[in-house]
């Protein structure tokens, strides 16, 4: 299923290359965006195309369905709040007797206001996008099939950077009056996409991944050693949550957000602490557990102060 699936993506970025050149206008439905500046000479206007195909490959019937559609969003910098315009096309290639949920997405954004220029372009592979979750960020999700763990990415709005990569689940950082969140986020070795084994590094289980809505911070390596559990560590994503260090610290969904109560929008870098990721790898049939527990300290994974049994894993950036 794996091997399908990869051809099929394969498929899918090689087709909607090629058919870029051609496109049926009795097939077409035409979206239009058009922007008012204050100014009212101003315009900024835009005109695509929609399309399907449908066509033989190798005695099998592939349907090509290409949308388009504009989406304007709120980015904030500093504080401040500016609209984007984002362009998304959105790309489906499926066979007439199966159904692909995956899509090819190209999103090109830009303002629209004369005070601040901002343009950039992604492409990506995913199931499903979330643009409006309030974290200054827009997140895709790829799922995975026959067991494998969904795939979650997130691009900044402020350049469509990709700025973090996480399997199953992400947690987030929140301070007050700050639109702007930190995620952490663990990606085990059986995501979709296989991204730890992409890594060839002996003994990878998973990554930790810290990002905040700009950029990726830091990410530490969870590594398995010899020992008598190492057959029984699970390579799904262990359970996560964060604790606190101590009362400055709020934390909620079930330990999968941490409100810092003492930071405001004047926060810095040293502000952001007094909390901890703790995972918990459960094995064997008895439920034993093994733990990983990370401080977050100024802004970022802190490895020097991290706990954790030193027979059974290694940590390393």
């Amino acid at each position: 299923m794996k091997s399908q699936l990869f051809a099929l993506l394969l498929l899918s970025l090689g087709l909607f290359s090629a058919c870029k050149e051609k496109k049926n206008a009795a097939d077409a439905d035409t979206s239009t965006a058009i922007i008012q500046y204050d100014n009212a000479a101003k315009l900024y206007e835009d005109t695509a195309s929609s399309s399907v195909r449908v066509f033989d490959n190798d005695g099998r019937v592939c349907i090509q369905q290409t949308s388009i559609s504009y989406e304007m969003v709120d980015v904030y910098e500093g504080g401040k709040k500016s609209p984007l315009l984002l362009k998304i096309t959105k790309t489906d290639l499926c066979f007439a007797d199966s159904v692909n949920k995956n899509k090819v997405y190209q999103i090109s954004a830009r303002s629209v206001l004369d005070n601040k220029v901002r343009s950039w372009e992604t492409e990506f592979v995913a199931t499903d996008l979330h643009l409006r979750d309030k974290t200054n960020s827009l997140q895709a999700v790829l799922e995975g099939q026959d067991g494998e763990e969904d795939l979650i990415t997130r691009f900044s709005l402020l350049d469509g950077r990709k700025i973090f990569e996480a399997s199953y689940s992400e947690m987030l950082v929140s301070i007050p009056n700050v639109k702007s969140k930190r995620f952490v986020g663990f990606t085990s070795r059986g995501t979709v996409k296989e991204p730890i084994q992409e890594r060839k590094e002996e003994n990878l289980i998973g990554l930790v991944a810290y990002s905040s809505s700009e950029k990726s911070v830091n990410t530490i390596k969870i590594k398995l050693k010899r020992s008598k559990v190492a057959d029984k560590i699970p390579t799904y994503t262990p359970d996560m949550t964060f604790v606190a260090l101590n009362d400055n610290v709020n934390i909620i969904r079930d330990g999968k957000e941490v409100i810092l109560m003492k930071a405001d929008e004047k926060y810095k870098a040293d502000d952001v602490k007094d909390f901890a990721v703790q995972l918990t790898f459960y094995y064997g049939d008895d439920n034993e557990y093994a733990t990983v527990t990370i401080p977050v300290l100024g802004d970022k994974l802190h490895l020097a102060g991290a706990k954790y049994d030193k027979d059974i894993f290694e940590l390393k950036e």
